[in-house]
């Protein structure tokens, strides 16, 4: 039996806290680090780890003998971090959003290809099993390729009280769609293949504490023909979260509609030779799911160098394809093809 890998989390928040949980199935996680010494130990003290607690990333890297780290800290901090794990010979895990920019995105890339390290990009939305059967349905027995895909995430996210925090400033956390549309944009690129041209526009602000446009339309044009447009607000009362982006689409062969709710999920899809609509209704959202396939396909890729279900590709083109709307919108909706930074790309494999 191999030995067991030895992770280190860096980003103790609630979510850091609740991804470890998931990653103590397949590995030991022998050190934390926060900022915030005190949510370094309240983790580890959650988890149950007798582990080491540091408030500095490189500390922790000189310190500890590692197989990977996992990055569940702020937007701006994940190029650093992962260049700085990289540079140790580390693989490495990092959550979604990938970076603020590409050229970050590249950066993370270059420095573990130098060093021969993995590196996978969390994207749970995708492997979730309500949204992976819409991908699933995509094949030509069931509904055959997407060509038109509508998502209108109106939602209320005052609850969550991210406009004040580094959520707000678009210099740190990548913009508006990395706190609201990041989920949708990379299901978009899973369903649809690559991206090829993009349009965005910005609304009237409707809520003056975010410091960036809270009202977004984006049109994605991909390789394959296919059409999908993401339509944001962040201050709809009628809708929590999680009662959000549904997406309706017109596939070849018939079409289906996502009516998500806060403990339930009905799928309604039908070809257009049926007479009959079909009703599935997803009682599991599929959140555990999602995060057992992503760490242990992690660990898989590490120990046996197997296909993971994610890289670091659909990152970067998820980040990619946000700049893109930025850019548009900035430049009153003219289109924008892709990629954004043709001298950037090469042909490469982790």
């Amino acid at each position: 039996m191999s030995p067991r890998l030895r992770f280190a989390l860096i980003g103790c928040g609630d979510f850091g806290t609740g991804f470890g949980r998931y990653a103590l199935a397949v590995a030991d996680i022998v050190a934390l680090c926060d900022p915030q010494l005190d949510r370094a130990e309240a983790a580890a003290n959650e988890l149950g780890l007798q582990a080491a607690t540091y408030t500095d990333y490189r500390e922790l890297l000189a310190h500890e003998e590692l197989d990977a780290v996992l990055i569940t800290a702020a937007n701006f901090v994940h190029a650093e971090i992962t260049i700085a794990a990289a540079e140790a010979g580390v693989h490495v895990y990092c959550e979604k959003a990938m970076a603020r920019t590409v050229p970050e995105c590249w950066q993370m890339v270059r420095a573990c290809q130098q060093s021969n390290v993995k590196l996978m990009v969390g994207h749970k939305r995708r492997l979730r099993p309500p949204w992976a059967r819409m991908i699933e349905l995509t094949r030509d027995e069931f509904l055959g390729k997407p060509l038109s895909i509508t998502v209108a995430q109106y939602t209320d996210m005052r609850p969550y009280h991210m406009y004040e925090t580094w959520w707000a400033d678009p210099e740190l956390s990548g913009g508006a769609l990395a706190r609201l549309g990041v989920h949708v944009v990379d299901w978009f690129g899973a369903m649809c293949g690559p991206a090829s041209r993009v349009w965005g526009l910005y609304g009237p602000q409707n809520d003056s504490r975010w410091p960036t446009p809270d009202v977004i339309n984006a049109t994605f044009e991909f390789s394959s023909g296919a059409l999908a447009s993401l339509n944001s607000s962040s201050l709809f009362p009628v809708h929590a979260f999680r009662q959000a982006q549904g997406p309706i689409g017109q596939c070849e062969h018939g079409g289906f509609k996502l009516n998500p709710q806060m403990k339930y999920i009905d799928l309604y899809w039908q070809r257009d030779d049926e007479a009959q609509l079909h009703h599935e209704r997803f009682d599991d959202l599929g959140f555990d799911h999602a995060f057992r396939l992503e760490i242990s396909d992690f660990a898989r890729w590490i120990l046996e160098d197997r296909q993971p279900c994610l890289t670091w590709v659909e990152g970067l083109r998820c980040v990619e394809m946000m700049e893109a709307v930025y850019r548009s919108a900035e430049k009153g909706g003219l289109p924008v093809d892709l990629p954004l930074y043709p001298e950037l790309e090469q042909p490469s494999k982790l």
